[in-house]
């Protein structure tokens, strides 16, 4: 059973996740698969730590669901990337890109520094009283927009200060910062000018990254920085650099990074800007000549200039030959055949396009990788015209193409492409005409799926408002299933429509027949349902019901909506006594997985409440010795699809005692605190599953390591910190791996742990100075042949020898290597080690790393020299 969970797990999200960081992710995965709970949602990408760790600070329950909603109706990559996908990123994206890589996917410790660190850096610097990234998130929205997320303008910051800093203040500063990390970051956002003299101090930072928050730059200022010892000088709210500062500028040693630009005419400054490794991005930047826009384009990653509106022919003709991938994502007119065919290459995103010819149509969709994950195109739909429609259905590959515009297309363009193999989204759409809707209607009916050919055109209207008559619930259905995005009102004859959907009919080999709930119910948006609707709604019985935003609902709708599903969301914030009862008929799930109840925003359980669900709930459980079963559903309080949307700010022990007595397994999300009592008294928990997450979950006190340490079912932590030997014990004696986010693990618990005889993978561990822990990597069961360590910061000698003569290839995320004698322990593998994340080392390291065959790292050149006086003493 266990096998062929696995295979299922990474049979779908192998194609979602990057394959490095998926096998990070299995354990957590296919531990939600098994509680039959929806699965946590990860960016393609696999940076979006850095938005968890700031969706983490924010301080209000109110922003905390507004997010959360963003974030089930646009997905999580939307916060950064323009397509929602990947792929082109926005300013909040741009500035996180510009600290993180690709090689930091699976560095979550990197990744939540980098979220603190975007908590003081300006949305729009252009702007004299611009909000802060941070202080867009506290509002509950999105820090930029995305073709997915459209926020409001921004508001104004009245009375923002600049924070004065002194020389002295400054050294210290820096003397902190090198002796807290070889390779650090500096940062100063809230500074807005500074001195000469404290640029001068500045300059003498060695480090990662020297982040300054100025606004201006002046000719003193800038002779200064160019002195500067950084790697990277990040100026994030530099807006313009007059030409004699820009030839100044340019001696920097280290990279010069300016994501604020509003204007660029310095030729030298833009190659110097290009130069750097990473992908490029202005959303600032409104003009460039041709000479500038030929430096830039020598960038080899990806150049995005979403703030091109207009470009000439002469631009045009040299963005063209772009050495990366290029998006003009706001380009309102396209004249060049090659600029077409080179942002073709990536995510096409021309929203903002006012004509398009046959011939340019071509370019964009006949690529090759169109068709593929990647691939996309995003075009208003008022370019579209009859002849291009028509180009559109002779295309073989099933492209995905989303239509940007309010206004819908006429009739004779929307009947055009529904004959073609397309995939459509269209994107702005509120409301469909009652024509409109017959025509969808029609296309759908008139063909059918074929094996191997897929006939029916593939369409979607996320933001789709009224669900106000039987025949569009006919046509969405038949689009997109059962599941409504945008959808916030429903009328009673839709929702007769939708009830009146017949049960799933089961043939068996006997020739009996069975029918079964069929359909995944889903209205992400709907807040209110009035009992009259809800009767015609839930006349069926459904797979599974969906209404996490869901508020104002009558009891007896709480009731039926149980009654109808052994899979339920439902959005209340508060769970009274008499709707805790509510569940009391919901139908238990016999198959592989069982049923769920999900809260996803509830973060507050009366003790009775919490002992009317448990009584309502609970349908008894079998202890089989190696595991547990349960016939009761999974019970989730504070969270959904693993992402805390409201979270538990205490666990109280009295509702704890009744919570400890539930059959099935329970998952309690974002819990802000777990007293000593509230531990002792879950330790008795009976069901097969316990899954706590949030802060309280990261590390325990020695009374609750060893109270949760008793639960004779599988315990499933958000655990950072490891020093509870019993705890270590419970772990090792456990079938299930749980423990993908452990970063610290102490010489009190190491040795406990590593009796665990499964697969072993401690990938978040950043310390590795214990050879318990380097024997058993070297020597136990890991997950194929090799070790990862991608979080890792810290190497000892002796944990370096142990596994530089280990069978098993090595992947370790250090960024520093400053040890001449772990290099050479390192470079004894004889299965190889890779370095992909190393950006600094002393020049005997260097050295070393270059002469050995076994070791794979970044290039030479790459990598920032380290002064040998610096190493500490052994």
């Amino acid at each position: 059973m266990r096998h062929s969970a696995r295979s299922f797990a990474m049979g779908f999200c192998e194609k979602l996740v990057p394959a490095k960081r998926f096998s990070a992710l299995l354990p957590i995965i296919l531990s939600w698969w098994l509680m039959a709970v929806p699965g946590p949602v990860f960016a393609v990408c696999g940076l979006d730590a850095a938005l968890r760790e700031l969706i983490r600070s924010v301080d209000q329950l109110e922003s905390k669901r507004a997010l959360s909603n963003r974030i089930q109706r646009s997905g999580i990559c939307s916060a950064c990337h323009l397509a929602g996908f990947g792929g082109p990123r926005n300013e909040f994206g741009s500035a996180i890109n510009t600290l993180l890589t690709t090689n930091d996917r699976e560095a979550l410790v990197r990744q939540r520094e980098v979220g603190r660190r975007m908590k003081d850096i300006l949305a729009d610097p252009s702007l004299p009283n611009s909000p802060t990234f941070g202080e867009l998130l506290q509002l509950g929205r999105f820090p930029a927009n995305s073709l997915l997320n459209q926020e409001p303008p921004l508001p104004e910051i009245v009375g923002r200060n600049s924070q004065a800093v002194t020389v002295a203040q400054v050294r210290e500063l820096v003397r902190a910062t090198e002796a807290e990390s070889r390779f650090g970051i500096l940062q100063l956002s809230t500074t807005f000018a500074i001195t000469p003299e404290v640029a001068e101090a500045l300059a003498e930072f060695r480090g990662d990254t020297l982040i300054l928050g100025i606004k201006q730059l002046s000719p003193a200022v800038a002779t200064a920085l160019a002195k500067s010892q950084a790697a990277n000088v990040w100026l994030h709210s530099v807006t313009a650099v007059s030409n004699e500062v820009a030839d100044t500028i340019t001696r920097l040693r280290g990279h010069l990074i300016l994501t604020s630009l509003t204007e660029l005419d310095s030729v030298p400054l833009a190659a110097k800007l290009a130069s750097r490794p990473g992908a490029l991005s202005f959303p600032a930047l409104k003009f460039i000549s041709p000479e500038v826009a030929e430096a830039l384009a020598k960038n080899e990653r990806s150049l995005t200039l979403a703030g091109l509106t207009e470009v000439s022919g002469e631009v045009q003709a040299k963005l063209a030959s772009t050495a990366g991938a290029l998006s003009l994502p706001n380009l309102k007119s396209l004249n060049s055949l090659p600029l077409a065919e080179k942002i073709a290459t990536a995510v096409v995103l021309l929203p903002q396009l006012e004509e398009l010819s046959a011939q340019h149509l071509e370019q964009l969709i006949g690529v090759k990788g169109q068709d593929s994950f990647w691939g996309g195109v995003y075009l208003p739909i008022a370019v579209l015209t009859p002849a291009t429609a028509t180009q559109l259905v002779t295309i073989p590959k099933r492209i995905s193409l989303t239509l940007v515009g309010s206004e819908p297309p006429s009739d004779e363009i929307l009947q055009t492409l529904l004959r073609s193999r397309v995939s459509i989204t269209f994107r702005d759409l509120k409301a469909l005409s009652p024509e409109q809707v017959r025509l969808v209607s029609e296309a759908l009916t008139n063909t059918t799926n074929r094996p191997g050919v897929l006939e029916r055109p593939s369409l979607s209207f996320p933001q789709l408002e009224k669900l106000d008559s039987a025949l569009l619930v006919e046509a969405l259905a038949n689009c997109n299933g059962f599941n409504f995005p945008g959808v916030t009102s429903i009328s009673r004859e839709a929702a007769a429509a939708l009830g009146n959907f017949p049960d799933q009919e089961i043939r068996r080999a006997d020739g009996t027949v069975e029918f079964l709930p069929s359909g995944d119910l889903n209205f992400p948006r709907v807040e209110e349902l009035s009992p009259e609707t809800a009767q015609l709604l839930f006349k069926k019985r459904w797979l599974s019901i969906s209404f996490p935003s869901l508020q104002q609902v009558s009891l007896e709708t709480v009731r039926l909506m149980g009654r109808q599903t052994f899979r339920l969301n439902i959005g209340l914030t508060t769970l009274p006594p008499e709707f805790a009862g509510a569940f009391a008929e919901t139908p238990t799930d016999t198959n592989l997985g069982g049923g769920f109840l999900l809260f996803p925003n509830l973060n507050h359980l009366s003790p009775e409440a919490a002992r009317i669900l448990v009584t309502s709930l609970n349908r008894g459980v079998q202890d089989l010795g190696h595991t547990r079963l349960s016939n009761s559903p999974k019970l989730c309080l504070g969270g959904d699809l693993g992402f805390p949307r409201s979270g538990f700010p205490t666990l109280a022990p009295e509702v704890a005692v009744e919570l400890a007595k539930y059959e099935g397994s329970l998952a309690i999300q974002g819990l802000g605190e777990l007293p000593d009592e509230s531990a002792a008294a879950l330790s008795s928990f009976l069901g097969p599953f316990l899954i706590l997450s949030g802060p309280a979950a990261e590390k325990l006190s020695a009374n609750t390591a060893e109270s949760l340490g008793k639960i004779p079912g599988v315990l499933l932590l958000d655990l950072r910190e490891l020093d509870s030997e019993p705890l270590a014990q419970r772990f090792a004696r456990q079938i299930n791996w749980t423990l993908s986010k452990l970063e610290n693990l102490s010489s009190d618990a190491a040795p406990a742990l590593c009796q665990y005889r499964q697969f072993f993978e401690v990938r978040a561990l950043t310390t590795l100075d214990l050879p318990v822990v380097a024997r058993r990597l070297a020597e136990g069961v890991t997950g194929g042949n090799s070790i990862v360590l991608p979080n890792l910061t810290r190497l000892s000698l002796e944990s370096a020898e142990i596994l530089g003569s280990s069978p098993k290839r090595l992947h370790l995320g250090l960024t520093v290597l400053d040890s001449p004698e772990v290099a050479r322990a390192l470079a004894r593998s004889t299965e190889g080690v890779n370095l992909p994340r190393l950006r600094a080392a002393t020049a005997e390291v260097i050295t070393i790393l270059s002469e050995s065959k076994s070791v794979t790292s970044p290039s030479v050149d790459s990598i920032y020299v380290l002064s040998p006086a610096t190493v500490p003493s052994e």
